[in-house]
């Protein structure tokens, strides 16, 4: 089987009419982000992720790795309010590679309040008063497969568990399958292809109810130029959103000097995002910066991010 036969398949499976069931917004809590280098470069990451980043942006990218490699990446979006971390293993072999990663969302500090007096309303003799604290979290636990089919072709997947706690009030528990593929037609050029949540994930809540994650895509192709032991990757993305039938492009230029400094440049959603990073041996630390995550919701502050990680 040939690749065209591969992403075919991809292509069928990213519009199983499961989708009809899902929810619009269920899965918004997994789109934050991982790598302060992919929010410098626009978010345009499908091709381009070549650290433990990679089982998020695109899972076949994790046989780019080449060796035993650890990232940890934590922001604060939405002024502050979120907690946003992720921690990531790549584990590279000949011809494949296995990956694991934990992605969390927090929301400390959360005042539930409570009436002295439930039967009337609130009031001057019956003002709410702070009944305790809780905390909202989320967690996806990633388990990554790459696989290099051909010099041409390397597929990749992920199985992921989800479990969501809003505070003590409600919790539930999911899964779900994503899916990716890149191909190098021509040397230093990349095109990438991912869905995530290809299985149209459940979310089973101790409710009773249950929702499901739609499946999101997202398909880019990146150039590489090589200057004697400089480097300048120019890279474009669309994220497909198959909830409103259209696509957001992002896009993103990074320059790396002497593979020690790294200057990032792009469009995130319709908004201006920048970084740098800095590599010294096997270590390395980015900064990311985005001017919102979409025009409508400046207001919400505009998401940082620092990642940093080692190879061994």
């Amino acid at each position: 089987m040939n690749y065209r036969n591969y992403l075919f398949i991809i292509a069928v499976a990213a519009l199983l009419p499961a989708t009809l069931l899902a929810t619009k917004y269920a899965g918004d809590f997994e789109e934050l982000g991982t790598s302060a280098r992919a929010i410098g470069m626009g978010g345009a990451a499908v091709t381009v992720a070549s650290d433990p980043s990679a089982i998020y942006y695109n899972p076949s990218l994790s046989t780019r790795i080449t060796r035993t490699a650890i990232l940890l990446m934590h922001s604060e979006d939405f002024s502050g309010l979120v907690k946003h971390n992720f921690l990531g293993i790549g584990l590279p072999g000949k011809n494949q590679a296995l990956g694991m990663a934990i992605l969390h969302n927090g929301i400390p500090g959360i005042k539930l309040t409570e009436l002295p007096d439930t039967t009337q309303p609130p009031g001057e003799n019956n003002r709410p008063y702070v009944k305790k604290i809780v905390s909202a979290n989320q967690l996806v636990t990633y388990f990554n497969y790459a696989r290099t089919i051909n010099p041409v072709l390397s597929l990749g997947g992920n199985v992921k568990l989800i479990y969501q706690d809003l505070g003590g009030t409600a919790n539930c528990f999911g899964m779900g399958i994503d899916l990716g593929a890149i191909i190098t037609p021509i040397t230093e050029i990349d095109i990438g292809l991912r869905v995530r949540n290809l299985s149209t994930s459940p979310l089973f809540w101790n409710t009773g109810s249950y929702e499901y994650i739609y499946p999101r895509g997202a398909v880019g192709i990146s150039k590489l130029f090589r200057f004697g032991r400089d480097r300048l990757r120019l890279a474009v993305e669309s994220e497909l959103d198959f909830v409103e039938k259209n696509y957001v492009p992002n896009f993103g230029v990074e320059y790396v000097f002497r593979n020690v400094l790294a200057g990032r440049l792009g469009i995130y959603r319709h908004n201006i995002s920048f970084g740098v990073g800095f590599r010294f041996r096997s270590f390395h630390i980015d900064y990311g910066y985005a001017a919102g995550a979409a025009p409508e919701a400046r207001e919400l502050g505009s998401p940082q991010q620092f990642s940093g990680g080692v190879e061994f």
